[in-house]
């Protein structure tokens, strides 16, 4: 197939393949990862070929395509939470996704469908109970399995967690194994029903 019968997508379309921005495809451009040309009025098109050897080597297909490694989103403003969490799930060999603010929190887990999400629901700028309804809300976001990983411990603020949509729920401070085999039950539940 010559180069004039490939099919040429604009930055918007490679952006909607992506699953990104059109700043972020025209960024990776500039950058010279992402191959392509202009028109005679400035525009970018970028190849089909080009695009698809962009998305093979960056890993940016679609879940099913996607990692085989389970995706846990971590969503907590306490350096020291994050970090712990951080180094026990990494080592189980999870992927994992950081965010700290309410506004990422929809968007990720919109984009990047994680298979679990470990929410604190007591952080300065984020309302766990207002996130965890919203997630509920959002048709791409609402099977995700959600447990709170959270200082509340009185019956009513446990019974509000569950009635926002929260799956299960882990007191702080907790223990590492609590903590794994939560997160596994949790994950196996979610593949299960995909």
């Amino acid at each position: 197939m010559s180069d004039r019968e490939q099919k040429a997508y604009t930055t918007f379309e490679a952006a909607k393949i992506c699953h990104v921005t059109h700043h972020s495809i025209k960024n990776w451009i500039k950058q010279g990862l992402i191959k392509a040309s202009r028109t005679p009025g400035g525009h970018y098109r970028i190849l089909e070929q080009d695009l698809d050897s962009f998305r093979e080597e960056y890993d940016m297909f679609p879940r099913d395509k996607g990692p085989s490694k389970e995706r846990i989103m971590i969503v907590d403003d306490e350096p020291d939470a994050l970090e712990l969490m951080e180094n026990m799930l990494s080592s189980e060999g999870y992927e994992l996704i950081k965010v700290s603010n309410a506004t990422e929190v929809g968007l990720k887990a919109a984009q990047l469908s994680p298979d679990l999400i470990l929410l604190d629901f007591l952080m300065p700028d984020i309302n766990g109970f207002e996130v965890s309804k919203a997630l509920r809300d959002n048709e791409l976001t609402r099977t995700i399995p959600i447990m709170a990983v959270t200082c509340l411990t009185k019956e009513d603020d446990i019974q509000r967690i569950f009635e926002c949509g929260a799956d299960e729920y882990l007191p702080k401070p907790f223990k590492v194994d609590q903590l794994l085999k939560k997160v596994q039950e949790l994950i196996g539940k979610s593949r299960a029903s995909q």
